[in-house]
């Protein structure tokens, strides 16, 4: 379900932060960048929501928009970020408007030795198009698992204190707050997440790193009392001719009870590709052991390009309920010709929750075509399957087919 949101007050906050920052950094000529981003997307999707039974098919008609500002100089930089889609959807009563609004502001300032970075965001999204596994796009963990219809906004910020840089020691000492609230829907609830945390790093040689880190958070539910954890954790790293070679050893304090693990990796880097493996062993709040581990394979070939993701790992969801997960990936893109190519991904995860053995399994193969156009237009199209199997609910499916045309280009004043 989509919903027509007001954000002019809170864009206008932003660009007035951002203006009021720029001439602190506007040190050195050059500096400016503007980045424009435009595309017509249609698509027809079938059980947008995955339920069971399943829901009506969705057909919509969407203009994304976003616009982007940096300035960088010696002393530092600042961003502002700003997107949204204007939309139209049949099957579902819902009327044109503003969907799924992405504001971002950030703010850094560098000295010799020293940083300081600070960042604020406001997100909304259709939990249609959240619905499954959530995970880090730099980490691979589990951020969530959302279910139902309706809406999420999530407001927040972040800021970060590095010290010690190029040093032989130093470390970052870090803050963060994520409001998360629903509207819409009945079955997830209105939390808030805080972080405190800080990290050092010792040289021991040129080539060999110890790292201490110390992190508390916070879960917050309605409804609910309040979750604390608390983790240790440290590190050692050591760079080989092609790569590195690591151990990590961590302990979390929870509300449950203490998780821990132990893991070992290596990295290696070639000409063509690269890859990188994690093993170990986690022993949950419930006493029970499991194996941990993540590979990371990439290849280039002649005209293709290979990626490859395998990651089992023990984390707290996002109602900070200790999950089992599992989670595979498989990415190739590959060249037709100069102007066009055709990428095949292949998605599939398995959450366990360790206290109720609740099981949840997603899945989605997709296929999209991608040509180049003349001015650096590009023009998609695609299809995507996606399944999930849930304890209870039961099996569902989804089938989404799109056209899109899209143009990205930059602008240095």
């Amino acid at each position: 379900m989509t919903r027509r949101v007001r954000i002019a007050a809170t864009a206008s906050g932003l660009g007035l932060a951002a203006l009021i920052a720029l001439p602190l950094l506007a040190q050195d000529d050059g500096g400016l960048r503007l980045t424009f981003g435009l595309s017509a997307r249609v698509d027809a999707t079938s059980n947008p929501g995955l339920t069971v039974p399943r829901g009506p098919a969705k057909n919509s008609l969407s203009t994304r928009l976003n616009f982007g500002l940096t300035d960088a100089t010696r002393a530092g930089a600042v961003s502002l970020a700003a997107a949204g889609t204007l939309s139209t959807n049949t099957g579902d009563g819902s009327a044109i408007g503003l969907v799924d609004p992405d504001l971002r502001f950030s703010l850094r300032r560098d000295a010799a030795t020293t940083s300081l970075e600070l960042l604020a965001f406001l997100r909304q999204s259709d939990l249609d198009t959240l619905r499954g596994l959530i995970l880090d796009p730099g980490t691979g963990a589990v951020i969530g698992d959302v279910v139902g219809d309706g809406t999420q906004r999530q407001t927040g910020g972040a800021v970060t204190y590095t010290f010690g840089k190029g040093g032989p020691w130093g470390g970052t000492l870090s803050a963060a707050l994520t409001d998360t609230t629903y509207s819409g829907t009945t079955t997830e609830v209105d939390n808030r997440r805080s972080e405190v945390g800080g990290t050092l790093r010792f040289a021991l040689d040129p080539a060999t790193m110890v790292t201490a880190g110390l992190r508390w958070s916070r879960y917050d539910a309605d409804g609910s009392t309040s979750r604390d954890t608390l983790r240790p954790e440290l590190g050692l790293r050591r760079d080989l001719p092609a790569g590195f070679a690591s151990v990590s050893l961590f302990a979390e304090d929870t509300e449950d009870g203490t998780r821990t693990g132990l893991s070992f990796g290596r990295s290696w880097q070639f000409p063509d590709g690269s890859l990188s493996v994690n093993l170990g062993a986690s022993r949950s709040v419930t006493g029970d052991f499991s194996a941990t581990g993540a590979v990371d394979w990439r290849k280039e070939l002649a005209r293709s390009t290979l990626n490859l993701s395998l990651r089992r790992d023990i984390a707290a969801g996002s109602n900070d309920a200790e999950t089992l997960v599992t989670t595979a990936s498989f990415g190739l893109v590959r060249a037709i010709s100069p102007l066009s190519s055709v990428n095949f991904g292949l998605e599939a995860s398995e959450s366990a929750e360790t206290a109720t053995n609740l099981v949840t399994r997603n899945a989605a193969l997709s296929v999209t075509f991608s040509q180049n156009l003349q001015q650096d237009w590009v023009l998609d199209a695609g299809i995507t399957h996606r399944l999930r199997d849930e304890s209870g609910p039961g099996q569902a499916t989804s089938d989404t087919a799109f056209l899109e045309l899209r143009r990205n280009f930059e602008l240095r004043p």
